[in-house]
């Protein structure tokens, strides 16, 4: 008995798998684009994969396509990632996928997420925002709003990243915790006075988080970027 009680100690300490509370989480990865194709797509998959190899707390399982995203396999899910997606993409239900994220489940979003399901308004409501344009490619001053967040705590307040910005067809701060923004003034493009760029918010019982940038290959080796985006998928596990 004695013994049994130190194995299982040790396996919380560690993070083993073979109990309950140590048990592994599964997340899946959705990378298919029926619109704009971003040439970063595998960059983001590689960073997702890279995160599960690394972790002992989740695995991460990319799919060949949305339509492998089944009820089957969001039951076995605690967490989805749409990574540069974009279009109308084939769902086998997307009935499935809200309750699956209101019922407990994590869903976070990258860049062209929100360029995704333009005939489907409970999408853009479930994360967050509804693309709406882009201006040209540019450098910016990204300003950390919150750094009370897992997914910003350990940003400056501010830093310049090379990016493709958003803009979105209604404020995303009326339903989110907005993380980082745009400093507008810092680009030359006309872009409206407020552009969120990373929030979080509650569905439910689920956590959802989307990040706006990673429109270059370049993006996905930025420091910053990993940490928003690391930071963001273990606070939608709940970790």
């Amino acid at each position: 008995m004695k013994r049994c009680c130190v194995l299982l100690a040790l396996a919380a300490l560690v993070g083993m798998p073979g109990t309950a509370d140590a048990r592994q989480q599964r997340v899946l990865v959705v990378s298919e684009a029926r619109g704009f194709v971003h040439d970063s797509i595998p960059d983001a998959v590689s960073f997702f994969r890279t995160l599960g190899r690394r972790s002992r707390r989740f695995d991460v399982v990319p799919l060949e396509g949305a339509a492998a995203l089944t009820r089957a396999r969001l039951r076995r899910a605690d967490a989805v990632v749409f990574a540069n997606t974009s279009g109308e993409l084939p769902l086998p239900s997307r009935g499935a996928l809200l309750r699956f994220v209101r019922r407990g489940g994590g869903l976070l979003g990258t860049h062209s997420a929100s360029d995704t399901f333009h005939s489907w308004p409970a999408w853009g409501q479930l994360i967050g925002g509804e693309f709406q344009r882009h201006g040209v490619p540019t450098e910016g001053r990204i300003l950390v709003e919150d750094r009370r967040h897992p997914a910003t705590s350990r940003l400056p307040r501010a830093f310049r990243l090379t990016e493709e910005f958003y803009e979105f067809t209604s404020s995303p701060r009326r339903r989110t915790r907005v993380l980082l923004s745009l400093d507008e003034s810092s680009v030359d493009d006309e872009l409206r006075p407020d552009i969120p760029l990373v929030w979080s918010r509650r569905e439910g019982r689920g956590r959802v988080f989307y990040n706006a940038l990673g429109h270059f290959p370049a993006t996905w080796r930025d420091r910053r970027q990993r940490l928003v985006t690391a930071g963001g998928l273990r606070w939608a596990l709940g970790l």
